[in-house]
């Protein structure tokens, strides 16, 4: 089971990066470019942490080592993310869906707008979406365009987390404690998507 970092704790979101597994090649003689889209994706974050002291900093320092770099991964919930209507209880509304688009029932009158996050599973099958546009809910049913592309098809009446969606992160190295006079803790790390 992969433990929470307090989002109490976040000092900045420092950057959120969709990357893509996507490469231009140039051509030497013209400079035309193709991609070479392998159609991959992932979220990378790059995360700053309130100044811990004593106690508090020990046990943050503890959680960080407990991760063993990139070994075990941890749930985020992006404090940036301020969506607090009320939206009904949405979920999948059928088994086998796939690609960028997702058919959901359970909508109130308000729908999510372009650039807000959803995520579907639990735990460790946590995965995390932003939306290209706006949610409109016609009698509680709405399809929803977004990015990445589904990685597995949720289950019919899978539900959807809308007022606090999460991500499954891993850290991109070990996580070093700066730990200054004054038993001062600071901490500052980069992380991707655990998929």
């Amino acid at each position: 089971m992969a433990d929470t970092l307090p989002t109490d704790i976040v000092r900045s979101i420092e950057s959120r990066t969709l990357a893509a597994a996507a490469v231009p090649v140039t051509s030497p003689f013209t400079g035309s470019q193709q991609i070479q889209d392998w159609g991959g994706s992932w979220w990378e974050y790059s995360i700053a942490i309130k100044v811990q002291h004593d106690e508090a900093g020990r046990s943050l320092s503890a959680f960080l080592a407990k991760l063993r770099g990139p070994v075990n991964p941890f749930l985020f919930n992006d404090p940036s993310l301020r969506q607090t209507e009320s939206y009904g209880t949405p979920l999948v509304d059928g088994a086998g869906q796939s690609g960028n688009t997702l058919v959901t029932d359970g909508w109130s009158a308000t729908g999510l707008k372009a650039g807000d996050f959803f995520s579907l599973g639990s735990d460790e099958e946590t995965r995390f979406y932003q939306l290209t546009a706006d949610v409109v809910p016609i009698a509680g049913a709405a399809t929803l365009e977004f990015v990445p592309a589904l990685r597995s098809s949720p289950g019919d009446d899978a539900a959807l987390e809308v007022s606090n969606p999460r991500v499954l992160l891993r850290a991109t190295s070990p996580l070093p404690a700066n730990i200054q006079a004054g038993d001062m803790y600071r901490f500052s790390f980069t992380a991707r998507e655990a998929i």
